[in-house]
């Protein structure tokens, strides 16, 4: 088979479908050696792939630069003229995005979760507006194949969709298996010194978007600092994507949530760090004393499995996919409460024998989400839509 990909968000590996694509495509290289890939991309990223896996940069047209127009007609005809020239006969959207011409041979299409149409903030721009709406529409018209991250993710968006929950395919999401090593005290020493980090803290990773309950998080550390003596910090890892169009309505900007925590009198216990690399993340992970997200929402929650595979015990929103992501090996709390959710992360700060049952919980947990099984799931449903698409071909 020649397998199309579209790698739009391999240019920002750290947001979650970033993640979602390069995990996934490690994976396949490690599962299969005789498919020839074409990983389509807008501009050149690093790439250390098999010989098999070929990396096609398609530069977007000139036409309204970082703009969701530009982002539409890289998406919809530029990958559409790639499919006939490379010759593709699968093609994988990674996101809710299938081009001109993939209803013409096997598809599939991983749709992550309803997020634009569960909180309307998302969708205040107009241009986002059209966008999302024209992508779901074609999405719909075009999908052969429907992979979600999660079973709350396939209940939520088939509503959205208007798709029946049992046509679509649940595979979950792998991580980096950076997240599974263990550190060397000197590893573990320059990290420190890197980040000038001579305490201890607790830790959000996730972005920045406003669905993330990052004000509230915020609140709920203020609690644990001057309710509960907690002595540490508060790192909070990333930032707003910049290679990419972005609706300016769905993120928090820095300044606001640093001039939020002074209010709570906490400024200088709250760190901003921005994108880092995997290994940084890792590390931060694994030196962590708990691990904090209380998002309104998230079709997997791949953070609270990278915590997980650290053994740092995490104290998550009970809203979305985490209960069903976590299960046992986390504590869960309401994300509107900030005095309950202090009292979740004191409890793990301060009771070794809850963070002992949690850490190996979690250890546990994580090794559900293997990367190799969920890779030949996918390889799977290539083949059947491979299969479907030669068996219905008309010449």
């Amino acid at each position: 088979m020649r397998i199309g990909i579209n790698g739009y968000y391999l240019t920002t590996q750290t947001a979650g479908i970033g993640q979602y694509t390069i995990n996934l495509l490690r994976a396949l290289g490690d599962v299969d050696k005789i498919n020839k890939y074409y990983v389509f991309v807008p501009q050149k990223v690093e790439w250390d792939l098999p010989d098999n896996f070929k990396l096609k940069v398609i530069s977007p047209t000139f036409l309204f630069p970082k703009t969701f127009i530009n982002r539409f007609i890289w998406e919809e005809y530029q990958l559409g003229f790639a499919i006939k020239k490379y010759k593709i006969d699968v093609f994988h959207g990674m996101y809710q995005s299938l081009p001109l011409g993939s209803e013409k041979i096997g598809n599939v299409v991983t749709i992550h979760d309803a997020i634009p149409w569960r909180f309307p903030f998302e969708r205040k721009q107009r241009l986002y507006r059209w966008y999302s709406d024209s992508r779901k529409e074609l999405v719909t018209k075009r999908a052969k194949k429907i992979i979600t991250i999660s079973e709350t993710s396939k209940i939520d968006f088939a509503s959205i969709y208007e798709i029946k929950p049992e046509t679509i395919e649940v595979t979950y999401e792998s991580i980096d298996p950076i997240f599974h090593s263990k550190f060397t005290p000197k590893e573990i020493q320059d990290f420190k010194q890197r980040y000038d980090i001579n305490r201890k803290y607790i830790l959000y990773t996730g972005g920045l978007k406003r669905h993330k309950n990052l004000r509230m998080l915020i609140k709920s550390f203020a609690i644990l600092v001057q309710d509960h003596g907690f002595e540490g910090d508060l790192y909070i890892l990333g930032a707003k994507r910049s290679t990419m169009a972005v609706s300016p309505f769905i993120y928090y900007k820095v300044e606001d949530l640093e001039k939020y925590a002074k209010m709570k009198k906490i400024g200088s216990r709250v760190k901003f760090v921005g994108f880092i690399s995997r290994k940084d993340m890792a590390l931060f992970m694994h030196e962590s004393k708990v691990f904090v997200s209380l998002s309104l929402y998230e079709g997997f929650g791949l953070p609270a499995v990278e915590a997980m595979a650290s053994g740092c015990p995490s104290v998550l929103s009970n809203l979305g996919a985490y209960p069903e992501i976590a299960q046992d090996a986390a504590l869960f709390v309401y994300p509107y409460g900030p005095h309950r959710i202090a009292e979740a992360v004191d409890s793990i700060l301060t009771k070794p024998e809850l963070r002992d049952d949690l850490s190996k919980k979690g250890l546990r947990r994580a090794k559900f989400f293997n990367r190799i099984s969920i890779a030949e799931r996918v390889l799977e449903v290539y083949k059947e839509v491979y299969d479907d698409y030669k068996v219905s071909f008309q010449p």
